[in-house]
């Protein structure tokens, strides 16, 4: 049997089975659930809008007790109504306008390239495989952070009522690193934002280079991998791509007398890792089951000298919290536009006094 085939039978036979079939079964809305078939797909069966596929029309007739071959069936393939509308349709065209569809093709195609890219669908375009640096360890610990690894794309994602600045300092390094420039999408309806990489070739590069496993990052126990931790320039580094995405910078405490460095995460694997590299540099002083970081104001003065961040969000409610401002998070965008914060370097790093 071929898979797929449609089935022609006479007109008014295709509404007559459906609907017996459906007496037996309660109602065409029972039937329908019964073969597991959309409700409305039934409805243009029994209008004979549609014609049936051959497993679906050998259910019926199973519902209906009647051999197949008493309704005298014919068998088309699959695609045949389109094959057929598609022949017809581009001879007219070509006969129509000959000058003018090779630019209609190309024009299409490109528009599909671009489409296909805004849906994270992969790009086969070259990239360039950077050495591990601090901007790649960074990149890592974005991922690791608040990322999605597939076969086809990496999807980091933030809110979008704060994270723009950081995303497009993201698009920037991505693009440094890569060669590739992600898109940036807000998710319609919610405040989530996200960056989609669609490229499979730096997908293969992460996973050759680093072997990260594609899909669920706790229960793969996705990890910062071995050659980072050797070395505490690049430790850092990542160290400072995951604080910015999982992390925070907050007040605590009656009327915000404490401001706290706070990472979180689910993955015990990896927050291990983090616990070990804040304990390493006298920076964390507190660890908990699922986090860890520290409520001392001065371990987190010495937090940003060391390893700084590159998320404006937490940039500016520690940058202000040092002028004597201790700011909710509501409040940072307003500062965004100021001539200090537009000018800045990222990473964030203060000398140190």
């Amino acid at each position: 049997m071929v898979e797929n085939r449609r089935v022609l039978l006479e007109r008014g036979k295709q509404r007559e089975l459906i609907l017996k079939s459906a007496r037996i079964s309660g109602s065409v809305r029972e039937l329908s659930k019964h073969l597991e078939v959309p409700h409305s797909t039934m409805k243009n069966y029994c209008s004979e809008v549609s014609s049936l596929p051959e497993d679906l029309f050998k259910k019926l007739a199973k519902v209906f007790s009647t051999d197949c071959s008493r309704l005298k069936p014919s068998y088309k393939e699959h695609n045949w109504g389109s094959k057929i509308g598609g022949r017809k349709g581009m001879a007219s065209l070509e006969k129509k306008y000959p000058k003018k569809l090779a630019q209609w093709r190309k024009e299409g195609m490109r528009r599909a390239r671009l489409r296909a890219e805004e849906l994270g669908y992969p790009s086969s375009k070259k990239i360039n495989e950077p050495e591990l640096d601090n901007k790649l360890a960074e990149f890592v610990g974005v991922y690791l952070g608040d990322g999605t690894f597939t076969k086809y794309f990496i999807r980091i994602s933030g809110d979008g009522r704060y994270d723009f600045p950081y995303f497009n300092y993201l698009s920037d390094l991505i693009f440094d690193l890569f060669g590739v420039r992600p898109t940036i999408k807000r998710e319609k309806g919610r405040n989530t934002i996200n960056l989609i990489i669609s490229s499979k070739r730096i997908c293969d590069f992460m996973k050759e280079k680093f072997r990260f496993k594609y899909g669920h990052k706790i229960k793969n126990k996705s990890r910062i991998p071995l050659e980072i931790l050797k070395s505490e320039e690049l430790s850092l580094a990542c160290l400072r791509g995951l604080v910015d995405t999982d992390g925070s910078i907050s007040r605590r405490g009656k009327n915000g007398s404490q401001f706290c460095l706070h990472f979180s995460s689910y993955n015990e694997t990896l927050l291990k890792q983090v616990k070990k590299i804040g304990k390493d540099i006298g920076v964390f002083t507190y660890f908990a089951e699922k986090g860890a970081g520290t409520n001392k104001f001065n371990n987190l003065v010495k937090y940003f000298e060391l390893v700084g961040s590159s998320n404006l969000r937490h940039i500016v409610r520690y940058n202000e919290r040092l002028k004597g401002n201790t700011i909710y998070v509501r409040d940072v965008i307003k500062y965004y536009g100021g001539s200090f914060y537009k000018a800045i370097n990222l990473p964030f790093k203060p000398v140190a006094s």
